[in-house]
């Protein structure tokens, strides 16, 4: 392996949407910049990259919602139906279009691993680089950057399947980051007749649908011992006065988002009345009754209690305690995925594994066995880093997920989350009482603890501003989160955000302890009802105006989308200009 050292003045990591946006934003706010993005795999588009798009992918979102506010996708060119999902291929060209608009391919390394990042003394940064050549020979080099954009998400690493007895299986095994590669040689291999799918997380919903749209036999389990099936939402729900709405534009609607017990909140200007909802005995009555509706339209409309096949889809939880939703995206020429629960081709199972046996040999916990001819377990998403961060010890300054080994580090997160504990549930009340049942899965890692969700708390308070996160937070408004973000990233780095840095460290267990605390039948770095006070919050800071319609109503009624935030990186450079 050949060793080389080099420099720039910003390295981007990952060509998602998060690295895209941070690059084009950066770019856009000072053209000359020296930027360069790596990339560890052979295409751009983190989750829409070529090797994640397997036949039937599509977004959650509908067209027109899913898109940069400058570059809209445009129908006809990437055979995309006005107001239908888009394809996962679709959604790869046009972020490959996108980054070539705006010059941002030709900056891009692909097959570019980043195996460490290290701070150096003048806070600068080395970021040690592998890359792999056309034929497959490996390099190792080092990068020196003075700011650092990490935009590797935190949906890139599966979980590891650790089924006992998966050794002697014999039969093909793989979790969700192989559905496109695996996965669809399993659909397309007439060899394979049935497939036992576990778990059904909106990427167990999206294996199932690829391999019975395939004309394969599948055995669904939940496991009675899992967090349940997650809620799914049809794209359109009836709005009273409103008619048929996006449910993504209902979750950035305003008054929707009043109705979440959100901890940042009145960044929104709207404070006393969000108060009403959450302080008050009839506002809480109100609240209650206001999801209390919406989970039974969910069930209602998916037909949870009126077919036997489909029971055991019913989340367990309602859509108030959990940020697990997903949208049916699944169409066949009968209806929607249920159609093949239904015509039993699909046959749901609620129960535990106890082990994986020989020829492929399924052993339950209720006595029974299924024989399968490929398993797909959706194991979720690691939450640690695959980058090592060093000197040792950093990650506690940065704020990733990290295994603590410093008891100072402990007792001193652990006082903070307990004031921010108390703090939430003194400011909302109904947070006291949460389901008995919520997510069963335990950390041994540290949550993700940045200030808004961005910038290194550790750092933050030094005074040194050369590295911020961009999507490390997830919703379904991945576009408006991450165009938003961008500029905040861009602002801190250039050290040109107004922070009270004697409140960044309560400031960020608030928000981490908010996820948790909130979400507890979901994961604490996604939030769902609360995209919109967390643009207010991020616009406040950057002294922009965060009500973006054009008239009260559409302000509390229409959904926000992303084209609301277009120019807002001009709309601040001229502002910045003008104060200056």
């Amino acid at each position: 392996m050949e060793s080389n050292h080099s420099s720039v003045e910003v390295l981007v990591i990952g060509s998602g949407i998060g690295g895209l946006s941070a690059a084009k934003t950066y770019l856009e706010l000072q053209p000359s910049t020296d930027l360069l993005i790596v990339e560890q795999r052979k295409s751009l588009g983190g989750v829409w990259a070529y090797e994640n798009c397997y036949e039937g992918l599509k977004t959650n979102n509908l067209s027109g919602t899913y898109e940069w506010p400058d570059f809209p996708m445009e129908a006809e060119k990437y055979g995309v139906k006005v107001g239908g999902h888009i394809p996962g291929m679709a959604m790869h060209k046009y972020m490959v279009d996108f980054s070539k608009h705006f010059g941002l391919y030709e900056r891009i390394e692909f097959r570019s691993t980043v195996l460490e990042v290290e701070k150096m003394s003048d806070k600068s940064w080395n970021v040690t680089i592998e890359t792999a050549a056309a034929d497959d020979s490996k390099s190792i080099r080092v990068i020196n950057c003075t700011k650092l954009i990490v935009a590797s998400g935190l949906a890139s690493k599966p979980n590891p399947i650790t089924l006992p007895g998966q050794e002697h299986f014999g039969r093909p095994i793989m979790n969700q980051g192989k559905l496109r590669t695996e996965g669809q040689a399993a659909a397309d291999d007439p060899n394979v007749k049935s497939v036992t799918i576990i778990g059904a997380s909106k990427s167990g919903y999206d294996a199932v649908f690829l391999m019975a749209s395939h004309g394969k036999k599948v055995d669904w389990i939940i496991r009675k011992s899992g967090g349940g099936a997650s809620a799914m939402a049809p794209p359109w729900i009836p709005l009273p006065g409103r008619g048929m709405v996006m449910i993504e534009h209902a979750a950035t609607m305003r008054y929707y988002t009043w109705m979440s017990p959100c901890i940042w909140g009145n960044y929104d200007g709207f404070g006393w009345i969000r108060s009403f909802f959450h302080g008050t005995r009839i506002g809480r009555w109100l609240t209650y009754h206001f999801w209390e509706k919406l989970r039974l339209d969910g069930v209602a409309g998916n037909g949870y209690r009126e077919d036997e096949s489909i029971k055991h889809l019913e989340p367990d939880e309602g859509l108030f305690w959990t940020s697990r939703v997903g949208i049916h995206n699944y169409t066949t020429k009968d209806g929607s995925i249920h159609e093949y629960v239904k015509s039993g081709q699909v046959k749901i199972t609620k129960d535990d594994i106890t082990e994986l046996a020989p020829n492929g040999t399924i052993n339950l916990a209720g006595g029974g066995q299924i024989s399968t001819d490929c398993l797909i377990q959706t194991t979720g998403w690691s939450l640690l880093p695959s980058v090592k961060y060093s000197p040792a010890g950093i990650e506690a300054q940065i704020g990733v997920p990290h295994i603590p080994k410093d008891e100072a580090e402990v007792r001193f997160w652990s006082e903070l989350d307990r004031r921010a504990d108390q703090e939430i549930l003194r400011r909302f009340p109904a947070l006291q009482n949460p389901p008995k049942k919520v997510l069963p899965y335990k950390y041994d890692e540290t949550p993700l603890r940045m200030y808004r969700g961005i910038a290194p708390p550790g750092l933050t308070v030094e005074g040194d501003n050369s590295i911020a996160f961009i999507k490390m937070v997830h919703s379904t408004s991945n576009f408006l989160i991450a165009e938003v973000q961008s500029l905040w990233a861009f602002a801190y780095l250039q050290n040109k955000l107004p922070i009270d840095r004697d409140r960044v460290f309560w400031s960020t267990a608030l928000t981490s302890r908010y996820g948790k605390v909130r979400y507890p039948c979901g994961f604490p770095h996604e939030f769902i009802w609360d995209v919109v006070p967390y643009a207010d919050m991020l616009l406040t800071d950057l002294g922009l105006r965060r009500w973006r319609k054009n008239t009260w109503t559409s302000e509390i009624f229409d959904g926000y989308v992303v084209q609301d935030y277009k120019g807002i990186n001009r709309e601040w450079k001229q502002k910045f200009v003008s104060a200056a």
